[in-house]
């Protein structure tokens, strides 16, 4: 027997004696049931709407519409197929579980480096290219899929931005050296810029009450936690299991495939565009240049240090502390990620100033730590080193975006906050790229040490500046 399936029938009549009856008999002779029948007046005098609310198989509603038609004072007999109402939490998780699931994938290579390395005779300046390829293709892919998720929706860009992560990890396992090692850490760019510039828009919009501050969270808990997880699951695969350049990125491909599938089957959310301008590069209004810029800079020193124990620390573990372990330095990288964001939620009622004073202190205990663990290739001072950096970073990078979120005028705010992310991962990239290349010239301890110095010298400057302010 056929699914029944509710329809709402909408019939146009003249406003003559004995139709709504007629009608009503015809559904009771074939064995239909009305669910509901309302009648009102149409935009025609003389004309009246029949609204009737019933179940029926599919292929039995354009044999009844025809057969309604042939009805005497029948105008016209339109149907509307209920759809089966989508969970109004689902397509939230749905999202949040996609950005998870990317920053995964992209934090999957970071303890994996040192393999790569080995394999193919990659040195340090190899390393850090590859590391900040990706951060210089997220840096216009946020420009842009920020604007442009405007104008034809956040599932077309969320779909997409999920594939390439898919597809990088699938081209990162197949990978047989650096070309092919880079165009795969591009395609994780793409994707993580895709998902960081529509993600939390997208989940604000499926979230019941439009909330700003839980979808901000919780999109904040999702990308911490994949920075977290991936190097931990690489680096205990990479160390222990079979296929260790491989295994870790198949498993994230078969996780990342119910986040694409999951995100084609929700329905995109109606908006109103007010404007369909063209895409340009963000700007910053005149009057908040000076802040803008001392909350920038902050964020690109936070996002500088990171990014030293991000890439060059686990890919030179074995050299810095004289003893080479893959699970080891994943749990390095999802220490100091993880120690970041649980002193962000400790300190998130402080005030700003104090903020990037506790931030700077730490990043600052953090920098001479790793100058003593290159003098003493010691496991404790490097431990040290990633619980100053993750306590520091945290702060330091929160303040710094509050800062801007708070000086951003509403009509500005995209503009203002793309430019803050756009010097955030200039500081994610351009040091850490000349420190490996420097690498190779004056080794990579004096490296490590000019690298020290200088964002040393950077704290100090930019903490006057902020006392100023």
């Amino acid at each position: 027997m056929a699914a029944l399936t509710s329809h709402t029938l909408s019939v146009l009549v003249n406003d003559h004696p004995g139709v709504l009856a007629r009608v009503s008999d015809f559904f009771g002779s074939r064995g239909y049931n009305i669910d509901k029948l309302t009648v009102g007046t149409y935009k025609h005098q003389g004309v009246s709407r029949i609204k009737i609310s019933t179940s029926m198989d599919e292929r039995a509603v354009d044999q009844v519409m025809g057969q309604l038609e042939e009805l005497m004072d029948v105008i016209s007999v339109r149907a509307m197929r209920h759809r089966v109402a989508q969970s109004k939490t689902l397509p939230f998780w749905l999202v949040a579980y996609g950005l998870f699931i990317t920053l995964l994938g992209t934090n999957i290579p970071a303890p994996l480096y040192a393999l790569y390395r080995a394999q193919w005779n990659l040195s340090a300046g190899m390393i850090t290219l590859i590391f900040a390829a990706y951060a210089l293709v997220v840096i216009p892919t946020i420009i842009i899929s920020g604007q442009l998720s405007d104008r034809i929706g956040r599932k077309k860009l969320l779909i997409p931005g999920v594939l390439f992560s898919l597809i990088g990890s699938i081209l990162f396992a197949l990978s047989d050296g650096l070309s092919m090692l880079l165009f795969s850490r591009m395609l994780q760019g793409v994707s993580v810029g895709m998902l960081n510039g529509v993600a939390v828009a997208a989940m604000t919009e499926y979230d019941e009450k439009h909330s700003r501050t839980k979808s901000a969270f919780v999109a904040a808990l999702a990308v911490t936690l994949g920075n977290a997880i991936g190097p931990v699951i690489s680096g205990f695969l990479g160390e222990y299991g079979p296929y260790p350049m491989q295994l870790s990125y198949f498993i994230h491909v078969i996780v990342a495939i119910p986040a694409v599938l999951g995100l084609m089957a929700i329905r995109e959310q109606k908006r109103t565009v007010a404007t369909a301008s063209r895409l340009h590069a963000p700007t910053v209004p005149a009057a908040i240049r000076r802040p803008f810029a001392l909350a920038a800079v902050t964020s690109f020193i936070a996002w500088s240090i990171m990014s030293l124990m991000l890439s060059i620390i686990p890919s030179y573990f074995g050299t810095l502390v004289g003893q080479s372990n893959l699970s080891l330095s994943g749990t390095v990288i999802a220490l100091v990620l993880g120690l970041s964001t649980l002193h962000q939620i400790m300190l998130k009622k402080r005030r700003i100033p104090a903020l990037i004073g506790i931030g700077y202190l730490f990043l600052a205990l953090g920098l001479i730590a790793m100058v003593v663990t290159l003098v003493t290739k010691s496991l404790l001072f490097l431990l040290l080193t990633t619980v100053f950096i993750g306590l520091g970073h945290g702060p330091t990078y929160a303040g710094a975006l509050a800062q801007v979120n708070q000086v951003a005028p509403d009509s500005a705010r995209g503009d203002v906050v793309s430019s803050f992310f756009v010097v955030t991962y200039l500081g994610v990239s351009i040091p850490i790229l000349g420190l490996g290349f420097a690498a190779q010239w004056i080794g990579l301890t004096a490296a490590i040490e000019i690298f020290a110095v200088a964002m040393g010298a950077l704290i100090v400057w930019s903490l006057v500046a902020w006392r100023r302010s």
